[in-house]
């Protein structure tokens, strides 16, 4: 048997506080989701003008990371490369779930305890405002 790391609350506002600084640095309207091992939602914030479309993606993107525990902008490579099938995952998952960049896994010791996702920009500004808030996770590690 193994002990693993579980996101709490307090963990997922530092990292969408990080993710919120960068987005605000960039004057990016995004929406940021984090959820849990499970792909279970644990946080979501809209920011100021971000669409309402721009969340439910956040979810779905973080959802996918999480469930997968790979980077959603790998998943959409491999989709439109040599590996199409993958489109397929969201309907087996049953639930909401993207591939498309902007979700990133968070990993503890190799790990998979959850997700990060944002959507509203460009897939590189929210790759790289989800990758500021995931640099916060090593920062909560006991």
């Amino acid at each position: 048997m193994r002990t693993i790391a579980l996101l709490q609350l307090d963990d997922c506002r530092h990292i969408a506080a990080a993710s919120e600084a960068m987005a605000q640095q960039q004057h990016a309207q995004v929406s940021i989701a984090l959820c849990d091992g499970g792909g279970h939602l644990l946080l979501v914030q809209r920011l100021d003008g971000a669409s309402a479309a721009s969340m439910e993606v956040a979810i779905a993107k973080a959802r996918m990371a999480a469930l997968n525990g790979k980077a959603t902008a790998d998943q959409e490579a491999a989709i439109n490369g040599q590996r199409p099938a993958l489109l397929q995952l969201a309907g087996v998952f049953g639930q909401p779930a993207v591939a498309m960049a902007g979700g990133l896994p968070l990993q503890v010791k190799g790990q998979c305890i959850g997700a990060i996702g944002v959507s509203g920009m460009t897939p590189e500004l929210d790759g790289a405002i989800a990758a500021a808030g995931a640099a916060v996770l090593l920062t909560l590690i006991p």
